[in-house]
């Protein structure tokens, strides 16, 4: 049963092809390699941010940091479009990698914004020195590494990246409530907007395949 619920929603973003998705204790988990790498990255900076930036006045990085950032993104993107149009073919360690690079980077601009900060007078970067980056990078690496050489079960795995999803999720519908001033009922409708979205794409994406 729990199985079948985190493939459902794992189906909402993911293709879910098997040769271009990991195992863990011999199953296929619930999203690609590449999605896996994305939300490894997300889980990791996003879980650092809030346990250490979440009673801090901060905004997003600097300029110079912000390039950087940006740069990290382009490998996924390049390795998705060159595999799209056949120009290469990926591997799963690199989809997983290149996901990885992707998803670290998101948090780092969408956190400040989601506690209202990012536009108050003093804040200061998100980013103010190299642990704020290599921390969530050292924790994303050990969680693909850990997963694609099977160390992990399944069910522990497959449970977090959905979770991860679904509260992902709920950071960005969270923008359409964001004048709710109280934190529960906030946060009620956004992850039951996003149990929403993710379930009708899931059914969109069944629809369309059958």
């Amino acid at each position: 049963m729990l199985q079948e619920i985190l493939h459902f929603f794992g189906r909402a973003i993911c293709h879910q092809i098997e040769e271009r998705s990991l195992l863990a204790s011999g199953e296929t988990l619930s999203v690609c390699a590449r999605d896996t790498g994305i939300y490894f990255g997300i889980f990791s900076s996003l879980f650092y941010l809030h346990m250490t930036k979440r009673k801090t006045n901060i905004t997003i990085p600097t300029i110079r940091t912000s390039f950087f950032l940006l740069l990290l993104m382009a490998p996924m993107i390049m390795d998705g479009l060159g595999s799209y149009i056949h120009i290469f073919e990926s591997s799963n360690v690199r989809r997983l990698v290149t996901g990885i690079c992707f998803g670290l980077v998101l948090p780092y601009f969408l956190y400040p914004m989601v506690l209202g900060k990012a536009l108050k007078q003093n804040a200061q970067p998100v980013i103010t020195k190299a642990a704020d980056f290599l921390i969530p990078l050292l924790i994303s690496c050990s969680l693909g590494g850990l997963v694609y050489w099977g160390e992990l079960p399944f069910i522990i795995i497959d449970s977090l990246l959905i979770l991860v999803l679904l509260c992902w999720g709920g950071l960005l519908v969270s923008f359409l409530f964001s004048k709710i001033q109280h934190n529960l009922l906030k946060w009620t409708f956004s992850i039951a907007g996003s149990l929403t979205v993710l379930s009708f794409l899931s059914i969109l994406h069944k629809i369309i395949i059958s």
